[in-house]
């Protein structure tokens, strides 16, 4: 065979090798999304993919003492998207592989004491102390917002722009914000599940006009903060300061009980 045949032949190879690598690569950067903003604590080791949030098949999640991970699912199931949420609880790190295309897509590392996934939902234990090492929830996000009438609320809403606003406008703004509530109720239910949280929270945070959250602070009842709502009031905070909040005239103060 002709020598310049052979080449040819060579770099038609190479570039069918290299096509194919890439398309291998866009199928494995399709799993999952790392939701950075409401993360803490957490690296991501051994992606391929080329953007921060986009996570591959073989990638790892690495969760220092007290971290928590957000990441949502890229395909959409049963009309909806999935949503997740780890929670380490031991003095360790710990990894978390994402070694699935499908549901539930992540599996603990070097933890021997997991349950199985049951109702989207894992536990797994510290084999010395015999106390919970990691859990992690998962939940469907729904494209529909929640009901907001107020037979059908189950927190309560306030709202009040800086400076006072007139009747009128008040009351168009806690429409919004029922709204608003409303549409953070998927997460705040994972941070619920994720802490093993029930008792209500009042939190009070301060939205800029340009959509941003600086400040956000938890309104203590008679009895003050405890050390127990901490991490509950963490995963909250996270939620508050990541909504997407609409662009505004002026600075506006929400308050609600979560």
């Amino acid at each position: 065979m002709p020598l310049k045949l052979k080449k040819n032949l060579l770099l038609l190879n190479t570039l069918f090798l290299l096509g194919y690598a890439n398309t291998v690569h866009a199928d494995e950067c399709g799993v999952l999304r790392y939701v950075a903003n409401k993360s803490n604590g957490v690296t991501v080791n051994s992606n391929t993919c080329k953007m921060i949030d986009d996570i591959a098949l073989g990638s790892e999640f690495n969760l220092m003492p007290g971290a928590r991970l957000w990441f949502k699912s890229q395909e959409v199931i049963n009309a909806k998207k999935i949503q997740g949420i780890c929670q380490n609880r031991s003095s360790k790190p710990i990894r978390i592989s994402v070694d699935h295309n499908k549901l539930p897509w992540i599996t603990p590392n070097g933890l021997s004491n997991c349950s199985p996934w049951t109702n989207n939902k894992i536990n797994c234990d510290d084999t010395m102390s015999g106390q919970k090492a990691l859990t992690c929830v998962l939940a469907a996000i729904g494209s529909e917002p929640r009901p907001t009438e107020l037979e059908e609320r189950t927190t309560s809403v306030r709202m009040r722009s800086l400076p006072a606003i007139d009747a009128a406008d008040d009351e168009e703004e806690e429409t919004e914000q029922e709204q608003i509530i409303s549409a953070m109720q998927a997460d705040v239910s994972l941070c619920k599940a994720i802490s093993h949280f029930n008792s209500p929270i009042k939190m009070t945070w301060l939205v800029e006009a340009n959509g941003q959250v600086n400040t956000v602070n938890p309104i203590a009842d008679a009895s003050g903060p405890h050390p127990t709502d901490k991490p509950y009031i963490d995963c909250l905070t996270a939620v508050i300061k990541d909504f997407p909040y609409p662009q505004l005239s002026q600075a506006i103060r929400l308050t609600n009980q979560f």
